[in-house]
């Protein structure tokens, strides 16, 4: 068996991992709207979900990454979303894209992860953004203040929690799963 493929798995292992990586996505979404709205690292509110889906979509199979995707993106949108809310969209369109190249081109590793969860929190701040001035009255728009002041921020203060959220994910992963599926 080469790097990217996976075994045959069974509807009760995928209502297992179900049911577990929507309690993980769960807590960290009510860590990152409680906790991580009062301290904001680079002055920004860290997206803790989506490098847990990034996580998953890399190293689980298409299904889980995407029901994961858009699971995390609805509960971030019903905890702490405000206006129109695109996480579950966005969260679903980045796990299937990054699926696709770390099935296809990439490798499931550190370096596929880390390339996909920086792709995905550009992507998810680039929305954010959008969805911040779609809810406003009457925004006025300044790209670099906006790129400086609200993007990048979010972005560094998402990949100062990503790391750990990775690894805290794979430890999960190995206290409930198949460790010889989840490689890398």
């Amino acid at each position: 068996m080469n790097n990217n493929q996976l075994t045959t798995v069974t509807w009760q292992t995928l209502v297992k991992k179900g049911t577990v990586w929507s309690i993980w996505l769960f807590f960290l979404a009510l860590l990152q709207t409680s906790f991580f709205s009062v301290i904001t690292p680079f002055g920004a509110i860290p997206d803790m979900v989506l490098p847990a889906v990034i996580t998953i979509t890399v190293y689980d199979r298409e299904r889980s990454g995407i029901i994961s995707a858009i699971s995390g993106g609805f509960i971030i949108d019903a905890l702490g979303s405000v206006g129109l809310a695109l996480s579950p969209l966005v969260y679903m369109l980045c796990s299937v894209v990054i699926h696709l190249l770390v099935h296809t081109v990439l490798r499931r590793d550190f370096v596929s992860w880390l390339l996909g969860t920086f792709a995905s929190l550009i992507i998810s701040s680039l929305f954010a953004l959008i969805s911040a001035y779609s809810s406003m009255a009457n925004p006025a728009f300044s790209f670099s203040s906006n790129l400086t002041g609200f993007v990048i921020p979010r972005i560094f203060s998402s990949l100062l929690v990503a790391l750990p959220i990775y690894f805290l994910t794979k430890l999960i992963w190995s206290r409930f799963f198949d460790n010889r599926e989840m490689t890398g």
